[in-house]
């Protein structure tokens, strides 16, 4: 009598149950799930015994903020475009990857992770040029920390070497009387062997304007002339120290800064 749809072949009906293709299937997902149980007994018992994830392949050697780079700047006087520049300098954050494998590790993404964006200084004046300087991270007007941007980046670290990248951050627009820029900030590298390498946090500056910031606060310091106040300049001052002193990773135009409104503000007061 043929099976019942359903039942299986009729050839089957008068098989034992382990020598049905259902019942092999059933007794081998018994046995592995049995396995897998066991395993894990032993692992929470002898956790020496368990497996290792390979280690990623990349590893943070060093980060420096002590370097300058010259970039490529365009920009205009009134409504004229000018020649573009091509020796905007800028301060740059240095990042040396060691790759201790025997595969070459290709960085992926660069998520720069802002804490505080600070305009250091007092105002001076303000002229008609506006630059649009090309850096790697342009922030822009307005922009508000905290916060965290991804950018793809594409960065060949071959096997068994150490390497540096380097990235230039700076405002989008820098127009004549802007203040300078501060930027307090982490990197976050994404590599494709699973690596996420971290910065410690790092305080960037912007280094234009500074010397006409510093003019009119001496001015203001010495005589009581000018756009600045001495208020203004003795805030700055306490501003610019507390920033050099919140990390170790700090730039060296931002320390000479810093020093420079700190004297200023040692003078004594005009009357």
């Amino acid at each position: 009598m043929p099976g019942q749809q359903g039942d299986g072949p009729a050839e089957d009906q008068d098989k034992p149950f382990l020598r049905k293709p259902q019942g092999v299937i059933s007794v081998a997902a018994g046995v592995v799930a049995i396995l897998v149980a066991i395993l894990g007994v032993v692992f929470d018992f002898f956790p020496g015994v368990r497996p290792e994830p390979e280690p990623p392949k990349l590893e943070l050697s060093d980060v420096d903020v002590a370097r300058e780079q010259d970039i490529a700047a365009d920009w205009t006087l009134g409504d004229q475009p000018q020649s573009t520049m091509t020796d905007w300098t800028s301060s740059l954050l240095s990042i040396s990857l060691r790759n201790r494998s025997d595969d070459e590790v290709l960085v992926t993404d660069a998520t720069f992770e802002f804490s505080e964006v600070t305009k250091l200084g007092c105002p001076y004046g303000a002229g008609g040029s506006v630059i649009n300087a090309r850096y790697d991270f342009k922030v822009p007007d307005g922009f508000t920390a905290p916060s965290a941007t991804p950018r793809p980046v594409k960065y060949e670290v071959p096997a068994h070497s150490t390497e540096r990248i380097a990235f230039t951050v700076g405002p989008e627009v820098d127009r004549d009387g802007s203040l300078p820029m501060v930027y307090t900030f982490t990197v976050t590298l994404s590599a494709d062997d699973k690596s996420r390498l971290t910065t410690a946090p790092v305080v960037l500056m912007n280094p234009h304007h500074t010397e006409a910031v510093l003019q009119a606060a001496d001015s203001a310091m010495r005589s009581g002339t000018g756009f600045a106040t001495p208020a203004c300049v003795k805030q700055q001052a306490r501003k610019a120290r507390e920033l050099v002193e919140s990390t170790a990773l700090v730039s060296p135009e931002l320390v000479e800064y810093s020093e420079e409104l700190n004297k200023l503000v040692a003078l004594p007061s005009p009357q």
